[in-house]
């Protein structure tokens, strides 16, 4: 858990993506990255990164947390 927690945190967008899908729940591709303000080029390399991490899924062209997601988005909001 530490580990996935140090990679989430050793980048902003990729905190910022967990934590908007953490706070609005499933969002699509295109929506999430206007509401992480980047270029979706951008949030679909991160949505990458987290899916091969097991953070985040993808279900009918929309993006919500795992169940280990949701833990380390909570684990990291206690931590702010």
């Amino acid at each position: 858990m530490e580990e996935l927690i140090g990679f989430v945190s050793g980048n902003d967008k990729r905190e910022k993506i967990l934590g908007i899908l953490g706070h609005h729940g499933p969002l699509d591709q295109k929506l999430l990255a206007k509401r992480a303000r980047m270029i979706p080029q951008s949030a679909a390399k991160i949505l990458d990164e987290l899916k091969d991490k097991g953070l985040v899924e993808k279900n009918d062209g929309t993006f919500s947390l795992t169940e280990k997601g949701t833990e380390v988005e909570n684990k990291m909001k206690s931590i702010r």
